[in-house]
């Protein structure tokens, strides 16, 4: 079984990617394949990324600097579809690469991308569960873990599909307005479920 999951910003995707790995699923996160473009010095996203806005983008090595990257393309819709023209392509190749592996060997893999449905790669996966999570208890994460303001909220939310909108469209929906043991319960019921529809269980 090969599972996307998604959800907005905040909602805990990463608990959840690190509810299936405890229960032995190989898991893959998009932003860490896409920190390791980032984190190439002097390759050729770093070059691209310097000629278009600036060697004060990189950071000291000749890599990408992600945060002023992310300030710059929040801002600006038609600096982030440069970004994403040059980042999806290299990504999408790599999940497919990855996907190949787990069902030659027969492994269950789960996969955490943020911009799932944004880029269209829902039909990669044998199914999509979204994680959702009141809006409140969303930004109080995002400001008390990550040190996000209020205006970087806004401008990242502002270019992805809603929490709702995304809800709408998974095939199951996990919800996270409570503690990470109340997430896990909820895991392991997608993976009874999960495993039933596989011919598993």
């Amino acid at each position: 079984m090969i599972l996307g999951i998604t959800g907005a910003f905040g909602c805990g995707k990463s608990s959840v990617l690190a509810a299936f790995a405890a229960r032995a699923w190989r898991t893959f996160d998009a932003d860490l394949l896409c920190h390791e473009l980032y984190a190439e010095s002097g390759g050729v996203l770093a070059q691209k990324l310097a000629q278009r806005w600036g060697s004060d983008t990189l950071t000291a090595t000749g890599a990408v600097d992600r945060r002023k990257v992310g300030k710059i393309v929040f801002e600006n819709s038609a600096e982030l579809e440069f970004l994403t023209g040059l980042i999806y392509p290299e990504l999408s190749r790599k999940l497919d690469e990855l996907i190949a592996d787990c069902r030659q060997e027969h492994a269950d893999g789960v996969f955490e991308i943020p911009l799932l449905y944004e880029v269209n790669y829902e039909k990669k996966f044998d199914c999509v569960a979204a994680i959702w999570a009141k809006a409140n208890i969303r930004h109080d994460r995002l400001k008390a873990q990550r040190n996000f303001s209020d205006t970087e909220i806004r401008q990242r939310e502002a270019r992805q599909l809603s929490a709702d909108a995304k809800l709408e469209r998974a095939s199951f929906a996990l919800i996270n307005n409570g503690g990470f043991h109340e997430l896990e319960l909820q895991v392991e019921r997608l993976i009874w479920k999960l495993k039933r529809a596989d011919g598993q269980g």
